[in-house]
């Protein structure tokens, strides 16, 4: 049962929404308002012009949920006294000794990106890997880095990371740019880059062209956040690592909530909530795999053009003018499953994607990917998920009702 209101919640969100976690975080919230609320909210994105609240205590603010990018202004939020969630603290912020360790925050866990990225470069035959961070060095950079390398050296693979920047490069990319290319000149090709996130990962495609390095030929690039303006507007596109941030947003409303009603009990406590890796969206910049076998290179490159048709095996063996025997046998060997069972992988992904990312219905979804109905694309989805494409779509979209 909801607790009984006495009044209504005047909550300040100060969330800069130039930063795509942000954003997310902010949507997240806004859901949990429509479903759960009615809230009093004051948004604060970091807009020039935009009105501020510099005496929260005045507006009446009963709950805060703040980004510390504008430390000045945080600050001032922060003196109103009431119950707080920090977003994506620094590494000062969460020192035992500084104030702001005692808030409720949201923190994301980076060890599960770096684990993925380099599982599905693994994936993909690569045998060189490099790493490129954030600029600063933060602590989030350094522990996707991090994971990046320790699951590729559980496959006996070494990863070569970017060298750090001084100060002065750090501030402008102009005298950076000449000593990215440059490094990305020398490094072994083939080579698959996770790069600590998609602004730096952008940084890093334009270097290529800048370098004459073919992308995604000579060099493979994977952001992380999967902000669609830059990944979809790179040459070539890029890929990139969806977050569940807006699921944490939804939560730390959910939290905040709750610290509003039990303050006048006493009951408040410090909550950490976590986001993380969510799914990995393939664009151009890594389409493509190191493959040693021609045959079997050729035959993937043919199954995923053809990702959205309903091609068979005896399609392949047409294409490639190549008895069915060695075609199995080959494929199997270096890719470890049947070719019928890659064709089946590589669709279903699709269907993933526009689960995911695409308001289309399940029928939509089933023609588009040339399955014969809506509950012949059920019946294969379950089985070899487990789930039925709608329980997919609810748990990727879930927001804990």
């Amino acid at each position: 049962m909801n607790p009984v209101r006495t009044r209504l919640p005047q909550v300040a969100l100060l969330l800069p929404t130039s930063i795509k976690t942000c954003r997310e975080l902010l949507r997240g919230i806004l859901q949990f308002v429509h479903l759960h609320g009615p809230w009093g909210v004051h948004i604060i994105e970091g807009r020039e012009g935009e009105q501020k609240l510099f005496r929260p205590a005045e507006w009446g603010c009963t709950g805060i949920i703040v980004d510390l990018s504008d430390r000045h202004y945080a600050s001032r939020l922060l003196t109103a006294n009431v119950p707080t969630i920090i977003t994506n603290p620094s590494d000062e912020a969460l020192d035992p000794v500084n104030p702001l360790s005692r808030f409720s925050r949201v923190v994301c866990d980076n060890r599960p990106i770096g684990k993925c990225a380099a599982e599905y470069f693994l994936e993909r035959k690569f045998l060189n890997f490099a790493f490129v961070g954030q600029v600063n060095d933060a602590s989030w950079s350094e522990e996707r880095r991090t994971t990046f390398c320790e699951r590729l050296a559980q496959d006996r693979f070494s990863c070569i990371a970017y060298p750090k920047l001084s100060l002065s490069a750090r501030k402008d990319f102009c005298r950076e740019q000449n000593a990215l290319c440059n490094w990305l000149r020398v490094l072994p090709k083939p080579v698959a880059i996770l790069v600590a996130n998609d602004v730096r990962a952008r940084q890093v495609l334009d270097s290529c062209i800048k370098a004459g390095l073919a992308v995604p030929q000579e060099i493979a690039v994977l952001g992380v956040d999967n902000d669609e303006m830059l990944c979809e507007t790179t040459t070539p596109q890029m890929s990139s690592i969806q977050l569940n941030t807006e699921q944490a947003g939804f939560e730390a409303a959910r939290v905040l909530d709750g610290m509003m009603h039990n303050i006048r009990r006493g009951a408040v406590r410090q909550t950490v909530i976590k986001y993380g890796f969510s799914y990995l969206v393939t664009r151009r910049s890594t389409e493509t795999v190191q493959i040693a076998d021609v045959l079997v290179a050729r035959s993937l490159d043919f199954i995923r053009i053809n990702a959205g048709s309903n091609i068979t095996v005896d399609d392949i063996i047409k294409n490639l003018h190549v008895s069915r025997r060695s075609l199995e046998t080959r494929f199997k060997t270096v890719m470890g499953r049947t070719v019928y069972a890659e064709i089946m992988r590589v669709r279903l992904e699709r269907v993933k994607t526009m689960l995911r990312e695409k308001a289309m219905t399940i029928e939509a979804i089933a023609d588009a990917c040339c399955f014969a109905s809506a509950s012949h694309l059920g019946t294969v989805f379950r089985q070899h998920s487990g789930v039925t494409p709608s329980a997919f779509r609810r748990q990727v979209h879930g927001r804990g009702k």
